[in-house]
C-alpha cells in the first residue's frame, strides 16, 4: 500500500501538506466514468463553484479495479489541495491508501463507510422509503426496485428504504440487480418480464428506468397504464424518453457545487473543520411514466 506512495515520490508529512494544500489551488476530482449524464452535470457544478473560489480542477477517471491503485497513486502524488470523490466503490487497499493523503477528501453524491471523510448528497434511505410509500398509497402492490449489481452504498441505502416501506405495508419486495451496460440491462429486463409484470418499477438510474420502460413497451405493456416507471436522478434524458420519465430529482449540479464549497472549508489554513455529511433537498418530478 505505502509502496504506491513511495513509487510516486510522495511523502505524507507536514511539509508535503504545506506544499500540497497551500500553494497548488488545484482540486482533484475522481470519477468512475465520463459516460453518465449525472457525472457531467455534477462536474459542471464543481467547476462553476471552483471558479468562484479560485480553484482549478484536475480530473481523474477511475474506471477499472485493475488500475485503481495506479489512479489513486497519481491522485495522491498530484499535489492537490483536496479531493472530491464521486465513487464510493473501491477496494479495501485503495480505501486504506486514501487515509494517507494529507489533504481533505469529500464524497460527492456518495457516503464513506467510515466517518473519516465528509460527503454531500441526499438522505438516500429516506428517499427510497418515501417514494415507495407514495406509490403504495396510490394503491400499488407489485413494486419492483432496480439497482446496480455492484454494491454502491448510496444504492444500498435506497434499497433499504424501499424494503422498509414494503415491509410496513405487508408487501412482498422484488429487487432486480443489473449493470450499467445497456445490452445487459435489456437482457435482464426481458428475462424478468417473461416471468413477472410489476405495477411500478423504481430504478436507481434514469438510464435503467428508461431501458426498462422501452423493453416493457416493446413487449406490449402500456406505460403508465400497466407499468409505471420512476428514475432516481432526473437527468436531461428523462424528458427525452417516451413517455417522459417521472423522476426523483436529485439535484446533482447542486451536489457538485455544494461539495466544492464544503471542500474549501476543509482546505482553509486557519480554521479547524470536522468532515460532515451535508444533505440537500430532493423532490419528485411527476411526468407521463406514472399515473
Amino acid at each position: 500500500m505505502l509502496k504506491i506512495i513511495k513509487d510516486k515520490g510522495y511523502k505524507p508529512n507536514a511539509n508535503a501538506r504545506g506544499l500540497a494544500s497551500r500553494k497548488s489551488t488545484t482540486v482533484a476530482v475522481v470519477v468512475p466514468t465520463l459516460k453518465r449524464a449525472s457525472i457531467s452535470e455534477m462536474i459542471q457544478g464543481i467547476v462553476d463553484s471552483a471558479n468562484e473560489y479560485g480553484y482549478m480542477i484536475r480530473l481523474f477517471v477511475n474506471d477499472s479495479t485493475e488500475n485503481e491503485k495506479d489512479v489513486w497513486g497519481n491522485v495522491i502524488a498530484s499535489s492537490v489541495d483536496g479531493i472530491l470523490l464521486m465513487n464510493n466503490e473501491m477496494s479495501r487497499d485503495v480505501f486504506q491508501l486514501i487515509q494517507y493523503t494529507p489533504v481533505p477528501v469529500i464524497f460527492v453524491n456518495g457516503i464513506s463507510r467510515t466517518k473519516t471523510f465528509g460527503s454531500v448528497g441526499i438522505n438516500y434511505e429516506k428517499c427510497g422509503y418515501e417514494v415507495t410509500k407514495q406509490m403504495i398509497e396510490k394503491g400499488n402492490k407489485k413494486i419492483t426496485f432496480v439497482t446496480t449489481l455492484h454494491p454502491y452504498l448510496v444504492n444500498e441505502l435506497m434499497v433499504k428504504g424501499y424494503l422498509k416501506a414494503m415491509e410496513e405495508a405487508g408487501l412482498e419486495s422484488d429487487i432486480i440487480k443489473t449493470t450499467g451496460v445497456l445490452e445487459q440491462n435489456e437482457h435482464d429486463f426481458t428475462t424478468y418480464l417473461n416471468e413477472k409484470t410489476p405495477e411500478v418499477v423504481l430504478a436507481v438510474r434514469d438510464s435503467m428506468a428508461i431501458s426498462f420502460m422501452n423493453i416493457a413497451q416493446k413487449r406490449g405493456f402500456k406505460v403508465p397504464e400497466q407499468v409505471q416507471v420512476i428514475g432516481f436522478q432526473n437527468t436531461r434524458y428523462s424528458e427525452l424518453s417516451y413517455p417522459k420519465l417521472t423522476c426523483v430529482d436529485i439535484p446533482i449540479y447542486d451536489i457538485g457545487s455544494t461539495a466544492m464549497s464544503e471542500l474549501t472549508k476543509l482546505m482553509k489554513e486557519d480554521v479547524e473543520v470536522k468532515p460532515a455529511h451535508v444533505t440537500v433537498d430532493y423532490k419528485v418530478v411527476w411526468r407521463d411514466s406514472t399515473k
